[in-house]
C-alpha cells in the first residue's frame, strides 16, 4: 500500500516526494545521459537533482554547475538551449573520465527540450 501511495506522490502534479537521484558518481553520469537523452525516469528527476543539495561535496559540486544551466534551457533562444546542453555534456564527459567511462559527443539537435516550460505551456 505505502509503495502504491510513494508512486503515486511522486508521479503526481500535485503533490511530490523529493527523491535523491543521485548516490554516487555512476548514477550521476547516468542521470545526465538520461537528461541529455530526454528519457528521464519520471517528470520531476532532473529537478530532484538540480534544485536539492547533496550531501556529498563532489556531487554538490556537480550539482551547482548543471542547476547555473537551468536558465539557459527556459530560454527562447535555441542558441542557449545548446548552450546549456554542451555545459551539461562538458561536466558529464568529466565524471565519466573519473570512472573511466568513454566520453560522448554532443549530437546537434535543432528542437526545444521535451521538458522545456516553453514548449509546455508557450510562455517565456
Amino acid at each position: 500500500m505505502m509503495k502504491r501511495i510513494r508512486q503515486w506522490l511522486r508521479m503526481s502534479s500535485r503533490a511530490h516526494i523529493h527523491e535523491q537521484p543521485v548516490h554516487d558518481l555512476s548514477s550521476c553520469v547516468a542521470l545526465l545521459d538520461r537528461f541529455l537523452d530526454g528519457s528521464l525516469r519520471y517528470p520531476l528527476e532532473w529537478d530532484d537533482f538540480v534544485s536539492w543539495p547533496h550531501e556529498h561535496p563532489g556531487i554538490e559540486s556537480i550539482r551547482n554547475t548543471v542547476a547555473d544551466t537551468e536558465p539557459l534551457f527556459f530560454s527562447r533562444d535555441l542558441s542557449k538551449w545548446a548552450q546549456g546542453r554542451a555545459i551539461v555534456l562538458d561536466e558529464r564527459n568529466r565524471i565519466a573520465g573519473i570512472l573511466g567511462l568513454p566520453a560522448r559527443e554532443l549530437l546537434v539537435e535543432h528542437r526545444m527540450p521535451p521538458n522545456n516550460r516553453l514548449q509546455r505551456t508557450g510562455e517565456g
